[in-house]
This record gives C-alpha cells, structure tokens and sequence, in this order.
C-alpha cells in the first residue's frame, strides 16, 4: 500500500465521520425542532425547519432517504451558485 492509498483511506475515513456528525446534528436539530413546536414557539420552529433542510442538503441526496423521519415543511430549494 503506497503513500497514495493511505491518503485515499484517511479520508474515506474522514468524510464517514463528516457524515456520521452531520447526521447527528441532523437528529438534534429534529429533536429541538419538535420540542419548540410543542411548547408554541413557532419562531423557532421555523428557525430550526430551515437548519434542518440546509443539513440534510448537506448530507446529500443519498442519505436524505434515510433522513426522511426528520422531516419538516420547508421546501426544499436549491441555494448553490448558478
């Protein structure tokens, strides 16, 4: 295993825990959300549905499927550059 293989290894290694955190603010963020919501704070609410769709545009389309219990009523749109 050369020099090459084990940089290409460290950050598939890497970009797994990205992932893994991502997902887990993904859930904490979801959990926030819902407790905003049943105490009537729909400011927040609304806050925390807008950072739950920018980290699940994050993660990606391949995780947003395992996502999907998280969801909120945001729309989803696109925010990257034309």
């Amino acid at each position: 295993m050369g020099v090459t293989s084990i940089a290409n290894v460290n950050a598939d290694l890497g970009a797994e825990d990205s992932l893994d955190e991502l997902v887990a603010l993904a859930r904490m963020i979801a959990y926030a959300r819902q407790v905003a919501q049943d105490v009537k704070l729909p400011f927040a609410t609304n806050c925390l549905d807008l950072a739950l769709e920018a980290v699940k545009q994050e993660v990606g389309e391949g995780l947003t499927r395992d996502l999907a219990e998280l969801s909120s009523p945001v729309p989803q749109v696109s925010v990257k550059r034309h």
